[in-house]
């Protein structure tokens, strides 16, 4: 029963979020993204959501979204009615740099360049003590054609999501960072 309730909360948070910005879900663009989150005691935290696309083979029908929705989720797996609205975390666009360079390898092999648009949003919520701590989830769709490592990009999506534990709820613990760009 607990499955089913899963998989019908999972369900219910894509339909919402194609619904809400479904000029997107045709799109061609997302090649990574993270979501990280900073301790600022009192049981606040500031939430960062990176979302990086693909600016030279993406759609440019396929604008970041403004603002973007992450949902919460309870150790249950169901939306935690108590943060955001309904569970979603709404949070602004904040900026968007170009990151254009060429990839090297060690291995002799130098790559195509590339050009890679990223967003990031950050905003500060509120997370009480809650046994089983919550999950947050960001989904996007969907990822570049030129891929050839996925089968049916064109078709599949991105989801981003972190566990904030009870322990770091107790100790306010902040989640690990790229010091540079991955």
């Amino acid at each position: 029963m607990k499955l089913i309730k899963n998989i019908i909360t999972h369900i219910a948070l894509v339909l919402l979020c194609v619904l809400g910005f479904s000029f997107d879900a045709s799109s061609t663009h997302i090649v990574g993204g993270d979501i990280t989150y900073k301790c600022l005691g009192n049981e606040r935290f500031e939430i960062t959501l990176t979302v990086r696309r693909d600016c030279a083979f993406g759609s440019p029908f396929a604008p970041f979204d403004d603002p973007a929705s992450i949902g919460f989720f309870d150790s249950n797996g169901d939306l935690d009615f108590d943060v955001g609205i309904a569970g979603q975390l709404l949070i602004p666009f904040v900026q968007d740099d170009t990151l254009d360079f060429q990839i090297n390898s060690d291995c002799g092999f130098v790559g195509a360049p590339i050009c890679v648009h990223e967003a990031t949003y950050t905003k500060t919520v509120r997370l009480p003590f809650k046994p089983g701590g919550y999950t947050a989830a960001y989904q996007r769709c969907c990822r570049n054609g030129s891929l050839n490592n996925i089968v049916g990009p064109l078709e599949t999506g991105s989801t981003y999501f972190i566990e904030f534990t009870e322990e770091a709820l107790q100790v306010c613990n902040s989640s690990p960072v790229f010091n540079d760009w991955p």
